[in-house]
């Protein structure tokens, strides 16, 4: 009787670990009096753990892999939907010249920026001057700082600077700076009262240099349309060959990206006969 209080108590106790145990079982224990013996436990496995792979079964599945990879690169069995960057972008509607005219437009900006500091004065000013590299130590060539940083810059006339060292050790440095720099003609002349001090004078720039500075700018203004009209024309010609346009808009493309070439061109000459006239004007 007390076997049989015994099994039923550790039935109890593991019905719900070990599942349903056998009635026979049970009745075995009782007669021969022997302690049940259950089932042993099997613990679940978490989804995280994964069995172990043998070589031979990871070779494979790198093959796989590679395999997959391929496929993608061919783009039979590709997933991903991102287009690739070197695609080149098409606009929605070809003849929305907006973005041409803006490309134009920047560039124009640059050019009259670089056209305005062609002066009979070189352009230079205390922002110039004091961005000169400087090498304070023949030992160290590769360090250098700009003048800025060892002097003081300030306007003391017509063409005249005066740069006021901090230290002396820095004055026969900057003084082979500027001499050495192409964008100057001229050195600094030291103060015979104060050991810090520098004088320079900016010569005028000869009116053949001047025109040749302006004449280059112009040409490289004039180059940079034109790369942009061709960057736009081979758009078209994609388009085209896509058959998204008929040859009769192609050439209706071409016409109008024509005119706007034409009238940037026509404000160019304009702007070459102004700059060349102010420099002969200050010869």
């Amino acid at each position: 009787m007390n076997t049989l209080r015994t099994a039923n108590a550790l039935l109890r106790c593991n019905a719900a670990a070990y599942g349903a145990v056998p009635r026979t079982a049970i009745l075995a224990a009782t007669a021969t009096q022997t302690p049940l013996r259950l089932p042993p436990t099997t613990a679940a496995r978490p989804f995280s753990t994964t069995p172990f792979l043998s070589k031979k079964d990871r070779g494979s599945k790198d093959k796989d892999a590679q395999s997959s990879s391929k496929k993608d690169k061919r783009g039979n069995s590709s997933s991903d939907p991102t287009p690739s960057s070197s695609k080149e972008t098409t606009p929605t509607d070809p003849f929305d010249f907006s973005d041409l005219t803006a490309a134009f437009d920047k560039i124009e900006t640059r050019y009259l920026e670089t056209l305005s500091g062609i002066r009979s004065d070189g352009g230079f000013n205390t922002d110039t001057i004091g961005a000169v590299p400087v090498q304070p130590d023949r030992k160290k060539p590769s360090l250098t700082f700009p003048l800025r940083e060892l002097a003081a810059v300030a306007v003391s006339g017509a063409r005249r600077f005066t740069i006021l060292a901090f230290d002396e050790s820095s004055v026969k440095p900057i003084m082979s700076a500027i001499q050495a720099s192409d964008a100057f003609n001229q050195q600094p002349q030291r103060d015979p009262e104060n050991p810090l001090e520098l004088t320079l004078v900016v010569e005028p720039v000869r009116a053949e240099e001047l025109t040749r500075r302006a004449k280059e700018a112009l040409q490289a203004w004039r180059d940079r349309l034109r790369d942009e009209t061709h960057k736009r024309e081979k758009v078209h010609k994609k388009l085209k060959a896509d058959k998204a346009i008929s040859t009769d808009d192609a050439v209706r493309l071409k016409d109008k990206m024509q005119k706007l070439q034409d009238e940037r061109m026509k404000g160019i000459a304009a702007k070459e006969k102004q700059v060349l006239a102010s420099i002969a004007k200050h010869r």
